[in-house]
């Protein structure tokens, strides 16, 4: 009979022993599913985190901004403006009409080949054209933000004789201090608006241009008022560089925008007024390696040569020296 207690005994034990070691065994197999679950929540979790962050970059490097963000959020530039009229051949005058979707912005255009800045003519109403001619448009909004160009090429087949670009008219003006002086002395007088001829005497380059720098242009032609000459051929005059963008990657090219300072003839110090801006050109990667390499394609740097021609106008009545 002992015997047997003893031997019930040992039985017993070993069992109890061998649940305890199946419970511990389970419990260690619960520990480490629960640590293998959560190392994978992590995993996943930093996956996402590194895939947003990847959508950022790209989008920042796109310029990309959600449709749910309000343009309150971050100000855009402003559309380019429509023309009324497309480029074409036409057998007679058109008069065409510039409009922009911003009701705050201005429309400033140029006819002469260069692209318009703020410093160009602006447009206030419509214009008839009788000429084959070029004509850029931007808009520019209260906070200075410019547009990309709108371009139309307008060719006309007209009958021989006089042609030419109708502006708008200018409103009346207040006659000036100069030319009431000039009117009462029998002086000569330089007018406001007067057109001045002028070349670039060095080159301008977007890729070493800073704003503020000096551009030295001189006149193509003698500056006369009333049939005498004001200032001689080749009398320098001043611009100064007013913004400069790099040429960079996605193909974007540069440019370099410049406005017109002063033209000096001997004593008399003529303040010009105009300006206007360079652009490099595009460039864009081939449809078979744009994937690699198109972020890389840099565009063109915008050059102004020496000899580069522009016209500025006289920016007030300027009364002259008596002889």
């Amino acid at each position: 009979m002992r015997a047997f207690l003893m031997c019930l005994t040992i039985a017993l034990s070993v069992s109890c022993a061998q649940a305890q070691d199946a419970g511990m065994q389970a419990q260690i197999a619960a520990q480490q599913s629960t640590q293998q679950a959560s190392s994978a929540m992590q995993m996943a979790s930093q996956s996402a985190q590194n895939a947003m962050n990847a959508q950022q970059q790209t989008d920042s490097l796109f310029n990309y901004r959600p449709r749910t963000q309000s343009a309150d959020q971050q100000p855009r530039n402003p559309v380019p403006p429509q023309l009324s009229i497309g480029s074409g051949t036409y057998s007679s005058p058109v008069t065409l009409t510039i409009n922009s979707s911003s009701s705050d912005a201005e429309i400033y255009y140029t006819t002469d080949g260069w692209t318009p800045t703020q410093y160009s003519t602006r447009y206030t109403a419509p214009i008839r054209i009788d000429s084959s001619v070029t004509l850029q448009a931007i808009a520019v909004s209260p906070w200075g933000a410019r547009s990309q160009v709108r371009e139309a090429v307008y060719t006309l087949n007209v009958k021989p004789g006089r042609q030419s670009l109708t502006l708008p008219g200018a409103a009346p003006r207040v006659i000036s201090n100069a030319a009431a002086a000039a009117l009462s002395s029998g002086r000569r007088l330089l007018e406001h608006d007067t057109p001045v001829q002028l070349v670039f005497a060095t080159a301008v380059s977007s890729k070493t241009a800073k704003a503020g720098d000096k551009i030295f242009l001189t006149l193509a032609e003698d500056l006369e008022s009333d049939g005498v000459v004001v200032a001689n051929k080749g009398t320098p005059a001043l611009a100064v560089v007013t913004d400069v963008q790099k040429a960079h990657r996605l193909g974007a090219p540069g440019e370099v925008s410049f406005k017109l300072k002063s033209l000096r003839a001997g004593q008399i110090d003529i303040k010009l007024r105009g300006g206007a801006a360079k652009l490099g050109q595009e460039r864009f990667a081939k449809a078979d390696t744009a994937a690699a390499f198109g972020l890389f394609v840099r565009g063109k740097d915008a050059r102004i040569k020496p000899g580069a021609e522009f016209t500025a106008h006289v920016a007030s009545d300027i009364l002259l020296p008596a002889n």
